[in-house]
């Protein structure tokens, strides 16, 4: 089942770029999705085990200025970890 993610962004302008990173928990490259604005300052994207297997990822947004941030703040060392159960 594929996972639907809502990233609420809060900045003055709308952000260049916006995407989730997403990999197989623990091992290999991230798959880079990007965000489908849905409203002023929402985000969306769906995102599929990859493999069916546990995962992390985290969210990265580039503002209008300055460097990009991500969340979770220990990202990409440490990210959010999605664990698939049947």
């Amino acid at each position: 089942e594929t996972l639907g993610l809502k990233v609420i962004i809060l900045a003055e302008k709308p952000p260049r770029e916006a995407s989730v990173f997403v990999r197989p928990l623990g091992k290999g490259e991230f798959t880079k999705t990007p965000l489908a604005p849905v409203a002023r300052g929402v985000y969306a994207a769906k995102i599929a085990p990859p493999g069916g297997e546990d995962f992390e990822y985290y969210v990265e947004a580039a503002p209008a200025d300055g460097a990009a941030v991500r969340w979770p703040a220990t990202a990409p060392g440490m990210n959010q970890t999605v664990v698939v159960t049947n």
